[in-house]
């Protein structure tokens, strides 16, 4: 499984969902769009010309803008725990 996650330095979503990963020592990949400019240009392609976060990729499904609780349902359905 390949997990990616679109997000920015302080964003408090970006901070749990990392912090979830990170302490169930679930490998991801994390890029910052502030300082990513491809991931910067991919999340306009994905927002219709906007920056928005966070951004949830796992394999080919695509998360636009999770909240906490759909995040946490996400990790659940895949038995994640952080």
């Amino acid at each position: 499984m390949k997990i990616c996650l679109y997000g920015k330095q302080g964003h408090a979503h970006t901070v749990a969902f990392k912090n979830f990963l990170r302490t169930g020592e679930i490998p991801f990949e994390y890029k910052d769009v502030l300082k990513d400019e491809a991931a910067k240009i991919h999340t306009k392609e994905l927002y219709n010309g906007l920056v928005k976060i966070p951004t949830l990729f796992i394999d080919d499904l695509v998360y636009l803008q999770p909240t906490s609780d759909e995040f946490n349902k996400i990790m659940e359905n895949l038995m994640l725990k952080g």
